[in-house]
């Protein structure tokens, strides 16, 4: 149509292909130095995704570099075949990253476990009426649950807190959750107050029940501070009934 010799258009790509009514396709494409150059783009961000492909799925950060190259796919100016090929390929990435994310979580979980298990017996050795730990579960709710059931089970009449980031050393989120047994909450600790009281320390926001609370903070520079101030706002509630 536009060509005289399908030489002149020198290079083809198609660029997109969509839906303008019911039964109708569009097709768009590129010639010439466009076409070029998505043809250039397209090799690099290829090569992009082979070497992310290179890396052990165990590799730490891979989901996120993973997740920023999927970015510059969707973003580019490339051919609609190879772009839709490229993001199954990340995906794949992705997909083996968390599974071994997940399978790690697992371990390190079932470690915290037997740390925390440990700590609770000491407790009850020494008469403790409050436990603040810090753990790394990473931000994970469920095991965050499994800690408070182990609580629960072994050590009943014990106010526990749990702190844990969500990335060890990093600053940022901080998960904190809290127990606490009808006794103690009738000396006057609460679990919502204990917690909303404990991430004041960084900014951080929690609720829940008088028994049991959960909250976080987007960000925590001092861990150890909010620790501080968590055993420090449990004793001072349990001292003042002793």
């Amino acid at each position: 149509t536009h060509v005289s010799n399908t030489a002149e258009a020198e290079a083809i790509v198609l660029i997109e292909e969509t839906a303008v009514a019911k039964g109708i396709r569009r097709i768009t494409a590129v010639t010439r130095d466009a076409a070029k150059n998505a043809i250039e783009e397209g090799n690099r961000l290829e090569d992009m995704v082979v070497n992310l492909e290179s890396f052990n799925p165990e590799t730490e950060g891979l989901d996120k570099k993973a997740g920023a190259t999927r970015k510059d796919v969707d973003a580019a100016f490339i051919s609609a075949t190879l772009k839709a090929e490229l993001r199954g390929r990340i995906e794949a990435v992705q997909k083996k990253a968390n599974e071994m994310k997940k399978k790690a979580l697992a371990q390190r979980v079932d470690l915290v476990l037997k740390e925390v298990k440990e700590e609770l017996n000491t407790a009850i050795s020494n008469q403790v009426q409050t436990l603040v730990l810090n753990i790394d579960i990473g931000a994970d709710s469920k095991a965050s649950q499994q800690v408070l059931n182990a609580v629960k089970k072994i050590a009943p009449n014990i106010a526990f807190m749990g702190l844990s980031e969500e990335e060890r050393g990093s600053g940022g989120k901080l998960m904190v959750f809290a127990l606490v047994p009808q006794p103690l909450i009738d000396c006057g600790l609460k679990a919502d107050e204990w917690v909303r009281g404990t991430l004041e320390v960084c900014g951080g926001r929690g609720g829940g029940k008088p028994g049991n609370a959960q909250g976080q903070a987007q960000e925590c520079a001092d861990v150890d501070a909010v620790v501080a101030a968590s055993i420090s706002f449990a004793e001072a509630k349990v001292s003042v009934e002793a």
